[in-house]
Order: C-alpha cells, then structure tokens, then sequence
C-alpha cells in the first residue's frame, strides 16, 4: 500500500506541468519516493504505525537539506540554523514567484521547494489515510485539492492527458487497496467448476474495473466544462494599459506587446515631455526582462511590501558600493492622452523619486512601479545618478563576481549555430568588455538592416537564428534580444530593457518623447560599473533615429597595456612596467581562473538561486533510487504480500488457516519445492516432512507446525464448524524457518531476491499430476 501511495502521488505531479516550465518536479519526486519507503519498510516490522509519520518527516529533512539547501546542513544532511534561514529565503522567493507571475512560471529553487514540501505533505498525509486508517477514497480529495490549482489559475485548464494520469493513480491506489483485502480475507473457495459460470465473473469483474476507470477519467475532464467557475482568465483578462492587482502582486501587459503596439502605429503622439540638467540625457528605462524561456524574454516577478514602498533615497544600483558624486535630476510630465503607466520611466540608475500615490520599487532593477490604477497626464521628479561608466574601468572589471547566476542562464533548446557565432566573433576578445564590444560591432557594422515590418519567419525555422544567421531584418526588440543571449553565451550577464530613448530636444533643457521613441536595448553587467547600456540597433534613417551608441562602448580610449591578460600584449612597449609582478595582483579576478574566484552569487541572495552545478545532481538520486527499487522491486512486492497477509493471520479462523496455507505454498514455490493441488492438505505435509533426496529434513518444530497447519487447513475446508486453533501465526513462521534452514544457500538467496511465487507460470496448475502420499 506505501507503494501504491507513491504512485498515486507521482501521477499527480503531471497536474502541475501546465503551470511552471522548467525543470521543478525532481526534488518532490525524490521526496515523495523516499517517504513511502520509509513507510514500506517500516510496516515490515509489523509494529505500531504510530511512528510512520515522524520517520517520513525526518528522512524528508534529511533529504532536504541537500538537495535544496546544499551546503547550510551539518555533515551536509542535517539542518540547521542556516538550513531554516536559506528555507525562508526561498519560501518568499516561491511565494513571490506564485502571487505575480502568470503560468507559466518559470522554475525557481524556490519554486521548486514549495511543490517538493506540499507533495510531501500530501504523501505523508496519503498514507496516513491509505494505509494506517485504511480510508484510500479519501486521497482523492488531496488529489482534487492538486487538480483545483491549474483550474483556478489557469486559463488553459487541464489536459485530457494531466487529468487521465491522476485518476489512472488513484484507481491503481484503490485497486492495491482491494487487492490487499482481498489477501487478507484468505483464500476465494469458488463456487463450482463450471467455466462459463468464471467467465462471467471474471467478466463482471473487469466490467466493473472498466466503468470505474471510465467514470472517473470522464469526470476529471468534464468537470471544469460542468463548472465553470472552477476555470479563470483573470491572469490573462488584463486590457490594453490594464492591470491586474491583488494584494501585494502586480501584473501588466507585457512589455514586449506594448512595445511591438507601440512601434507598428508609427505614430509621433507624444508620451512625455521631461526637463533635465544633463546635456545628453539617458533612456527613460520601464521594464527589466531578465529571463528568455527559448522563445521571449519576460519579466521576474516583481511584489510590494512595506520595505518596497518609494519613500527617500531608492537601494544602491547592484554592483555600486556607494552613492556617485554626480547626479541627474529630471522633471516628467505625462501626456494626459497617452496610456495609464503603471511603471515609471525613469533614467537609470535612479536615486529618489517624488511622485504622488503608492509607488514601490524593485530592488534588483529598480523600476518604480504602483498595483492602484494610476491618473493620467500626472508629473514626478526623479534624481539620478550619471551612468557613464570609463571604458578603461569596463575593460578592466573582470569577471562578474556579486551577482547570481540567473543572469547567465539560458534555455537548452537554443539552435548550436548561435553559440558557434558568437565564439567566433569573440575568439580574439579576452575581456568580458571586449567581447561585449565585439557584439555590439557585429549588429552594428551594417550587415542587418532596421525594419519594423520585417519577413515573417518560415514555419520550420528558429525567429533567433534566422535572424542571426538568414535574413538579418528586424527592430529593436529582435536586436536587444539576440545581443543579450549571445552576451549571455560569452559568459557576460545581460537582460533586455524596455522604454524610450532620449527623444527630442525641443528647448534648452526640455525634451519631448513620443510613441515612435519606444524602444528596447540590453543591459550588460561590469563588476564595479553594474549594470551598463549598450546599443546594437542601428541609428540611422534606416534604423531607430533616436538611438544612441553610448561612447563608452566603442572601445576607442582604452589602452591595450592595462587590459588584463596572462602575459603582456605590447611586446614593442619602450620600457617594462615599474613592477611588472603587481600588475595582477592589482586586479586580481582578471587573471583568476573560475575555480579561484569567491562564491559568492552561488546561493543565499533574496532574488538568486542556488548553484546551479548543486542542483544537477539530483537526477542522480533519482536514477539510483529508481536503479534500487526496480532490482529491490520483486523482494519489496514479496514482503508486502507476506505483510498484507498478518491480519487475517492475527484473526484466525477460516481465513486464517486458507491465508495461512497460501502462505506456506508461496513459501516453498520461492524454494523451488513442488505443491500439487490435487493432494490433500495432508499428503502435502507428509510430502514436506519426508526424507528428502539429498538427505535433508526440516526440524522437528517445523514438522509439527506443518501438520498443525495442514489440519487446520483441513478443517476450514470439509469441518462444518471448523476449529482451527489460534497459534496460526507462529506456527507459519515456525514452518517457513524450517523450511528455508532446510533448503541450500543459493535456494534461499534466490528465494528472497526472485521469489518464484510471484511468476504466474511459476504457480500449479489444477491439471497437474498427483503425486502419491508418502506416509
């Protein structure tokens, strides 16, 4: 029954595939195995199953420390203090995955660890009820509680597949149910020898399997038709400029569709007009997308809470240490004909903001953004820091070392001919600033043309290398896009940003932004500079005129002498450095090799995940576990049949002595003894307790307990009140141990890893030979 319960479970995970992409089923797949086979073994000892729970929530804690928290636990399995600390990390981290994210959610670990501790609640209340109340209908409702999540949240609903798959699991947990019963209840005695009478039974009895199974997959997928309420589009009703809010979530039209809108009207209907003090002014940055699922870039999750809330000085930039010396300070009047915006555009990096109403700001990327229904045409200030960064200090920053990893992170399914382009155009480029340079040039230096209405993509064929590598005709959303993947492929982090160039100046110090000014550009990331803009979409008639290619990106003023390098490139250099051994020592990550750097964005941020190289070895676990079970599989099914057949055992009578014998004829099946059911209980036992060719003979105890049991036998079948005996129990554990000490060692290994009774070809036939009763 443990096993079913793990299958039933299992079946159930599929439920949530509609819901988050990725890779996230792995650590609740391990931890629901491994809780069921705490539970199967443990009923083996026949005990109380009073302690079943707590040994699952020790193994599951055990477990989870390495593979969701690596590296927090004590010997690296037992939790602590840090283990809790990293759990809440990434419970807020699901938490704030789930309450602003529409499915399908990317997989987060701390995604992963709120499906991995939910079916493992289930699992260990699944059991309880299955197996220690033996109630298993009442599974379906944790079952139906999984199957409500994607009908609620998800406009798609669910699969006829998702749906087959859980009820198929719980008919299978049902039929163990009435298969282990049905063992204890002993032998079926039928009812006559008429073969058209068992047809039909056997008939009525798979008619009766069948039209369960029918009913309950037909239920399962007309139920969200039947109700409609259960189905939901809230998370994708939301109208142009609309929004969805609850609580402390926020959900708006994605950006790239309002982009796109935006740049197909080709209008010149102004959005905004600006005031500033800087001579040339920064793009007006609204959204940050950070994650490409293989086919778009989208956005993390943002959430508001108190410590979000806009009120004095925003968080320091990621990468920045302290405040700059130079700031910005801007003046935005909102058209009243355009758009509500529910998030700001804002130069960046920003430093404060004053603007009337509920404003918050993500701390990873600094947008300002509200969950009210925000006015039209209304103004705000914002004070930014200037972001334009040496090209000396870019070339000279190294290797990212305080930001996560998902920034690096990239989809498997990305065509092998992008990587191959982009180590070809950075193979020369021995700096991160260097090979982001050299992407730039690439889209830039005039081999793709700017167009917003490009050549719709053949059906066959994957938009990013046909773009790359075909026809090279797109805007700004296919140009930022395709850089920061590549950047990404040269190991620099990147995402894409959204908003407005500069726009035009229209007066001193007064700008005018217009909806053709919509734009998106990428973002790379410089230890010491953070993040940086670069600009691989042309800026010309033919391409975007408002876009800028910062100057700090051309790569002209950097002196080749101080870009870090094993060895020094100017060989003609006049005269050798004054302290040619400091110069590494000086920037040390240049010349670090990856296994030298600090590990410091392996885990333990608020918006990080953990390393990526700890999470891979849990397909591992799985594999091994899976490798055990299927060779444990025919001794594990062996010690539950003989587990399942101890409460008829305990009850004696009838079905105590029929369990009884069956258990001895399975007992010397393993062995590879004979059993013919044409003998009498009693010639069996004087067969079992004869000499033997090989001169064995069981004990005398064993002797006397195969007799005893063989009369007991006898009588539950012929006696008209049969008197069986209570001593049923042990006298079959008596029996089967004389039995086993009988037999050779290879019998008995064999007996317990391929236990024969299990094969039906192995079980007798009733056509089988007598053999003669030996007295």
């Amino acid at each position: 029954m443990p096993l079913a319960v793990m299958v039933s479970m299992l079946a159930a995970l599929p439920l949530l595939g509609g819901l988050i992409r990725g890779d996230w089923w792995g650590p609740a797949a391990v931890l629901v195995v491994a809780v069921a086979v705490v539970s199967a073994l443990y009923r083996l000892t026949d005990r109380n199953a009073f302690p079943v729970p707590f040994l699952q929530l020790i193994v599951a804690a055990l477990l989870f420390t390495p593979i969701l928290a690596p590296g927090t636990g004590f010997l690296g399995i037992v939790p602590t203090a840090a283990t809790f600390e990293q759990t809440w990390t990434l419970f807020e981290q699901g938490v704030h995955s789930i309450n602003t994210s529409a499915p399908p959610v990317a997989a987060t670990n701390g995604l992963r660890m709120i499906i991995a501790l939910t079916f493992v609640v289930f699992a260990i209340t699944a059991d309880f009820l299955a197996v220690t109340a033996r109630c298993p209908g009442m599974v379906g409702g944790l079952l139906l509680a999984l199957m409500l999540v994607p009908l609620a949240v998800d406009g798609g609903g669910l699969t006829w597949v998702q749906a087959a798959v859980c009820a198929a699991g719980f008919l299978a947990l049902l039929a163990t149910d009435m298969w282990v019963r049905g063992r204890e209840w002993g032998v079926r005695v039928p009812s006559g020898n008429d073969p058209a009478g068992r047809f039909s039974a056997g008939a009525v009895q798979l008619g009766t399997v069948v039209a369960a199974a029918a009913t309950a997959i037909l239920l399962a997928l007309s139920l969200p038709l039947m109700m409609p309420s259960l189905r939901t589009d809230a998370f994708y009703t939301m109208a142009d400029g609309n929004q969805f809010a609850s609580n402390n979530s926020v959900t708006t039209t994605h950006p790239l569709v309002s982009l796109r809108r935006d740049l197909a009207s080709s209008s010149d209907r102004t959005v905004l007009t600006y005031r500033t003090d800087a001579e040339d002014p920064e793009y007006l940055r609204t959204f940050v997308l950070d994650e490409f699922d293989g086919e778009n870039w989208t956005m993390s999750p943002v959430h508001t809470d108190r410590d979000a809330r806009v009120s004095g000085d925003l968080p320091l930039p990621p990468g920045w240490s302290e405040e700059s010396d130079t700031s910005v300070t801007t003046r935005v009047s909102l058209d009243s004909d355009a758009p509500r915006m529910e998030f700001l555009p804002l130069p960046y990096p920003a430093r404060t903001v004053e603007v009337s109403g509920d404003w918050y700001v993500d701390p990873d990327t600094l947008m300002v953004f509200t969950t009210d229904t925000p006015p039209t045409g209304f103004n705000f200030v914002v004070e930014s820091a200037e972001n334009q960064p040496d090209a000396q200090d870019l070339a000279n920053a190294g290797r990212p070392r305080s930001l996560p990893n998902d920034y690096l992170r990239l989809p498997n399914n990305i065509d092998d001919r992008v990587q191959e382009l982009t180590d070809s155009l950075t193979t020369n480029a021995d700096t991160p600033y260097a090979r982001a340079t050299a992407l730039q040039d690439f889209f830039t230096g005039g081999a793709f043309t700017y167009d917003l209405s490009p050549p719709a993509t053949p059906g066959d064929a994957d938009p990013l290398s046909h773009f790359l590598l075909d026809d090279r005709i797109g805007y700004c959303e296919q140009f930022a896009g395709a850089m920061a993947i590549m950047a990404r492929q040269a190991d620099i982090p990147a995402r894409v940003a959204v908003g407005y160039t500069a726009g035009q100046q229209v007066g001193d110090g007064r700008w005018s932004v217009a909806v053709s000014d919509a734009h998106a550009w990428p973002e790379l990331y410089f230890e010491g500079s953070g993040w940086v803009r670069f600009e691989p979409t042309p800026a010309s008639s033919q391409g975007q005129g408002s876009a800028t290619v910062p100057d700090y990106t051309s790569g002209a003023d950097v002196d080749p002498e101080p870009v870090p390098e094993p060895e020094p490139t100017n060989a003609s250099s006049p005269e050798p450095s004054d302290s040619p051994t400091e110069e590494p020592s000086a920037s040390p990550e240049a010349g670090e090799s990856p296994e030298d750097e600090p590990a410091e964005d392996v885990g333990g941020t608020a918006g990080g995940s953990t390393s990526s190289d700890a999470a891979l070895w849990w397909p591992a676990v799985v594999g091994v576990i899976a490798a055990l079970l299927l060779l444990a599989a025919p001794a594990l099914t062996r010690v539950l049949i003989r587990g399942s057949r101890r409460a008829a055992l305990a009850s004696g009578g009838v079905a105590g002595a029929h369990t009884a014998w069956r258990e001895l004829r399975d007992t010397c099946l393993d062995l590879g003894l004979d059993w013919v059911l044409t003998e009498s209980p009693r010639a069996t036992a004087a067969r079992l307790c004869a000499v033997r060719e090989d001169g064995s003979v069981i004990p005398g105890e064993a002797h006397a307990a195969i007799w005893r049991l063989a009369r007991a036998e006898e009588a539950a079948r012929y006696a008209p009140d049969p008197e069986t005996g209570t001593q049923m129990a042990a006298d079959l554990a008596t029996a089967t141990a004389g039995l086993s000490a009988s037999a050779s060692g290879s019998d008995r290994w064999r007996a317990l890893l391929l236990p024969r009774s299990l094969a039906p070809w192995q079980r007798p036939r009733t056509a089988a030979e007598a053999v003669p009763a030996t007295s």
